[in-house]
Parts: structure tokens; sequence; C-alpha cells
């Protein structure tokens, strides 16, 4: 008997050291580990201007931005609002964004809660001066406002999108179980991703709507609505390298869920998530009821979503395109804020795959973030801000030497097939837009027209729309 609890507890200990070296932080060189860049008053988000290769702007909820520069950071905020913040629980200073032409306007813009009328979710802009640490409290303007009440549910996230357009996350207003049916009403700006041009409009209006948004001119809908079905939104993001969207969507009681959307094919463009009547691909049965949801209607479902036994809010994270992490090139890094462990995915439709463990962890997980370099962050609200960095790197190792973006050079496809023009154009880094006929001299089925014209040089993914021939008759 000795000697088989002496065998058992031997397999016992095997056993034990196995499941720990398999969820251990991986130690190989050029595995991910975290970095610590520094504590903060519960920060929310990280970012940096464009081409900004020094800097990182960390956001903190009560109403500050503090500034990390060449890895030390600056004893003054950047900005304080503190006394137009509202903050605690879901609310306060959630995001910043610089928009693409920050280093000429100066002009920069910030998702918090206000203090009056309370609760309400502003996006302000406010400028800063050329070649200051600091940016200017009197230049306030704020663009949008959206009623909010309720504690719960704020949304949280601004970010440019490669069409330099502002596009703004909004939670569905709170409460439980979308209590005012918002994440299907085209009628509210809750509970939707919006799409924006934060610039003044015509005639004195705070922003203007672009005219291609999906719902422009619809009867009852608003404008500036992108995506709708969308419970809380608190973190979204764009692929740096292809464009593609990700939203990950916090769920009510049961599902957890992140979204997907190609650039290739509209990057969400009308997109119908579902909330409130479904929670991630499952019919969300306390609204079987609603009007809204009789019949269900059609739902854009997630590519990827997990129960409540693993976690209870999705913290939405990024496409890892950082050159000094090989091994996560091409994965979406995510967590949860009930759980410290962080996760990878490679983001595909209408499934993702490869989930698994990083080996890594932070408590209090409440945002990722990434630099003007493409380095990703994970923050935690008790204080600490880590950079996702190669074992073996140095901790203040500088930003990796920034790569050439992918454009798209329109080639010349007139006098082509349409078969042979669509896959032109897609080795060229475009797409196809629309198609149309018309009479022509040349051979039916034959380009004979292109737009944008041919040596064009155009954003990654750019529409190229084609005039085909119908022949003479």
């Amino acid at each position: 008997m000795v000697r088989v609890a002496a065998l058992l507890g031997a397999i016992g200990a095997v056993i034990v050291l196995f499941v720990s070296f398999a969820w251990a932080r991986p130690d190989a060189t050029g595995d991910p580990t975290l970095v610590l860049v520094g504590t903060f008053s519960s920060p929310m988000y990280v970012t940096a201007p464009p081409g900004d290769r020094a800097q990182l702007f960390v956001v903190e909820q009560a109403g500050r931005i503090r500034i990390v520069r060449d890895g030390a950071q600056l004893p003054s905020p950047f900005l304080d609002i503190r006394s137009l913040v509202s903050s605690g629980g879901e609310r306060g200073l959630l995001s910043l964004a610089f928009p693409p032409d920050y280093g000429s306007s100066r002009r920069f813009y910030v998702y918090y809660t206000a203090r009056s009328p309370l609760g309400d979710v502003t996006v302000a802009e406010f400028q800063a001066p050329v070649g200051a640490d600091a940016a200017d409290p009197g230049t306030r303007r704020t663009v949008l406002r959206i009623s909010h009440p309720r504690g719960n549910h704020n949304g949280g996230q601004l970010q440019f999108g490669a069409d330099g357009h502002l596009y703004i996350g909004t939670g569905d207003g709170g409460g439980g179980g979308d209590p005012d049916q918002a994440g299907q009403d085209l009628g509210s700006l809750a509970g939707k991703l919006l799409r924006i041009d934060p610039r003044p409009g015509a005639g004195g209006a705070p922003y203007s709507v672009p005219p291609d948004n999906p719902f422009v001119g619809r009867a009852g809908a608003r404008g500036e609505i992108w995506s709708y079905g969308l419970r809380n939104p608190w973190r979204f993001s764009f692929d740096r390298e292809t464009g593609d969207l990700t939203i990950a969507d916090v769920g009510q009681g049961s599902w957890e869920e992140i979204d997907f959307a190609l650039s290739s094919a509209g990057r969400g463009r009308g997109a119908n998530y579902g909330w409130g009547c479904w929670e991630g691909r499952h019919a969300y049965g306390p609204n079987d009821g609603n009007p809204e949801c009789r019949p269900m209607p059609a739902q854009v479902q997630p590519v990827w979503e997990y129960s409540h036994s693993r976690g209870c809010s999705i913290t939405g994270g990024y496409v890892v395109r950082d050159p000094t992490l090989p091994a996560l090139n091409g994965r979406y890094v995510y967590g949860d804020y009930c759980r410290s462990a962080l996760w990878s995915i490679r983001l595909r439709e209408p499934a993702a795959q490869d989930d698994r463990l990083l080996g890594l962890s932070v408590a209090g997980l409440s945002s990722f973030g990434e630099d003007a370099c493409g380095r990703v962050y994970a923050i935690s609200s008790d204080g600490p801000v880590f950079r996702l960095e190669a074992v073996g790197r140095p901790a203040n190792s500088p930003c990796p030497a920034a790569k050439p973006p992918v454009r798209c050079r329109v080639p010349k496809v007139v006098g082509l097939k349409l078969a042979a023009a669509r896959s032109r154009i897609r080795r060229a880094n475009c797409r196809v837009g629309r198609v149309r006929y018309i009479r022509s001299a040349r051979a039916r089925g034959r380009v004979v027209r292109q737009s944008p014209r041919a040596g064009a040089r155009r954003a990654r993914g750019t529409r190229v729309h084609l005039t085909l021939s119908r022949g003479r008759r």
C-alpha cells in the first residue's frame, strides 16, 4: 500500500507539473510576455497620434489623460476635464481618438459620461497647441450628446477608420434586457456603431453624416448609424493592415460575443448584430414577446462566442501586427474583465478558429490599446498598463521600423472580361465595386470604362467601378 500511495503521489506530481507548465507564461525567445509601462489611476484606454512613435496617451477614468514619452510619464496631464466627467462604475472618461490630420489640425476627440446632464454620453473635440504637452480645455466643442440616465452600458470606444471618419460605439441605454428596445430601433443612437465626420457641418451643425452611410434618407432612421443590434460594444477595433472591423459586444446573462466584418465586404455597413432579440447566436428569451422580435430579425451572427461559465464581460482587443511578435501576427488578442487570462484567436467568417490561451494574465482587464507602431497594450483598471512584448527584447525597446502601408494601385482592366478584371483588381489590393452595362461597339462582356483611372494610388480595399459592354444590340 505504501508503494501504491507513493506511485499515485508521483503520478499526481507529474500531472500538476504538466498542468502548471501548460498554463504558465511562455518563456521562449520571441513568445509574448507583458512589460510594465507604468501605473496610473484607473486607466481605461491607451492610444497615440498617427505617426507619433515616441508617445503614448493614457486615459484615466476620472477625467485625465497622461502622456508617456520615451518610456517616462510626464508629471502634468495632457488634459484634465474631471470637472465635466461623471466617473465611477461604468461611467467616466472612456476613450480618446486622434484624427489622421492631428499633426496639422491639432484636434482630437474624447468620449465621456457627463456630470450635467448627468450620465449623458458625450463626444467632444479639443485642440492642443503645436509643441505643447497640454491641450487647451477652453477649446472644447461638443460634437455629440446622447441622453443616458442609467449608469451602465455606456459603450465607450472611438476609432478613426481608414476612410477618415469617426466611428463611435454606444451602449443600449443600460438596465437589463434592453428595456428601451434600443438595439433594434433605427430611430435611436443607443446600441449602435455610429459613423460621422466630426468636423463642423453645414449650417452650424456640430458634425456631418457621410452620404454613403447605410440609413441616410430612410424614413424614421438616424443617418449616423453604421451598424446596429449591439448591447454594449465597450471595445471595437480596426485591423491596421486590412481595415477589417472587430466588435467585442458585452453579453447579458449567458453569452459574450465577437462580431467581425471584412473590409472587402463593407466593414459591417448596415449590419444587424441582433441584440435585444439575440444574445450571441441564441434567441434572447425574455424579449420573445417584444414587437421588434416578432418575427425574429435576421442577424449577422458573431464569429465567436463563449458562455458565462468562462467569463462575464468580454474585453475586446486588437489584431496583432507588431513585427516583433511574429507568434501573434494576424491573431486577435482579447480577454474578460471577470477573468485575468488573455486569449488569442484567428478571426474568420463565418466562424473564428484556433482560440487559445496566451499564458498571460492581467487582473481587472479594462481594455486594450494600440500605439502608432502597432504595439498592443493590456490595461488593468487597478492601475498597471502593460505592453505585449517578445521575450528577450529590452523592456524599453524602441518602436519597430514602420512598414509602408499596403496600397491599392488601380490596375488597367479596360478591354478585359469581368472574371479577369475581378482577378486583376483583387491582386492589386483593390476590390470590385459597382458593375453596370451599356450598349457599346466593344465586344460583349468586355470592360468599357473603369473608375478610378488605371494607375491611381488609393487606400487598400478601394472599390473599382466597372462599366461593361452589352454589345451593339
